[in-house]
């Protein structure tokens, strides 16, 4: 991926102008932290929203007394339900920028410019801020999260064509520009949103970029394991592959087992003709293969059939 390098912000930098930047922040149960982080968000950006979804502490009270706009879900929905809130507040109120940044306190405010300064200067449409550039090590990442995150970004990798490779694909520290917000729609309600952002926008030939950035791992307080993360983030992948490439996630499957199947019928019937008997296993492994080839097959078209007719209607 571009590496776009701007010059590297103070710990304490000076007020940016905040023109057309939307600063959104999802949280759940972030009492602790999300009133520092709305006061210190507020200097860099023109508006700071909070998405609650579904706390059920004092997050929304704290963080509307900071000076933030908040929108509550009634219930929590997931990570990606608040993203999706995060870009329709921004395509509603028709910001240029829209910066999105955790609400547990691992992200610093004062770093906003840098990630958002690919975007505000119109070299990218997608800025990434990563914790492994630059030979950035992620100071206080135990190990195997940094595994589970490198599994994911190769995964991530792996379906993108126009843009190069990225070092930190489950970064929530993202900036997008006027283009992104109006082409990005998250239908994953948790985790998996992230992957689904970076592959739409691919997709859809938007430019994606990092940035280096240093995160305070310590503030950091997730309640969900790493392992229930990278498994809900893996099924999201898959569910994007069967719905957006249906053919390929089906009927190409389908295709190769009715060929192994009628390969294995040859051989059956040869060998009959041969010997005069019949290897009944080898028989009713080779109906099973055809009968589940076809059934993927005509799964893969009658989808891909519904996904077009859905596009049109749309």
């Amino acid at each position: 991926m571009t590496d776009y390098r701007p010059a590297t912000s103070p710990r304490f930098a000076p007020k940016a102008e905040p023109v057309g930047l939307l600063a959104a922040i999802p949280a759940f149960n972030e009492e602790k932290t999300i009133g520092s982080l709305v006061l210190a968000a507020r200097r860099y950006a023109a508006k700071v929203i909070v998405i609650d979804d579904g706390s059920d502490d004092e997050t929304a009270w704290i963080a509307e007394q900071a000076g933030a706009t908040v929108i509550q879900h009634p219930a929590n929905r997931g990570y990606g339900a608040a993203l999706r809130s995060c870009f329709d507040y921004a395509r509603t109120n028709d910001f240029g920028v829209l910066v999105i940044l955790d609400g547990d306190g691992q992200h610093r405010p004062e770093m906003i410019p840098k990630v958002a300064a690919p975007v505000r200067d119109g070299k990218a449409d997608v800025s990434i801020g990563s914790r492994f550039l630059e030979g950035h090590k992620a100071h206080g990442v135990p190990g195997y999260r940094k595994f589970g995150i490198g599994v994911i970004t190769r995964l991530t990798n792996l379906g993108t064509r126009h843009n190069a490779r990225i070092t930190d694909a489950q970064s929530g520290f993202r900036a997008y520009s006027r283009a992104a917000i109006a082409a990005i729609d998250p239908i994953e309600a948790d985790m998996g949103a992230s992957a689904e952002i970076l592959w739409e926008a691919d997709r859809k030939g938007l430019r994606i970029v990092e940035v280096p950035i240093v995160i305070d791992y310590y503030a950091s307080g997730h309640a969900r394991g790493a392992l229930q993360h990278g498994l809900s983030v893996i099924g999201s992948m898959i569910r994007y592959v069967e719905t957006k490439h249906a053919l390929l996630s089906f009927a190409v499957p389908g295709f190769v087992l009715i060929l192994i199947g009628l390969g294995l019928g040859f051989s059956v019937v040869t060998n009959y003709y041969r010997t005069s008997e019949l290897a009944v296993g080898l028989a009713l492994v080779t109906v099973l293969l055809v009968v589940a080839g076809l059934l993927l097959g005509f799964t893969g078209l009658v989808l891909h059939a519904m996904i077009n007719v859905t596009k049109r209607m749309r």
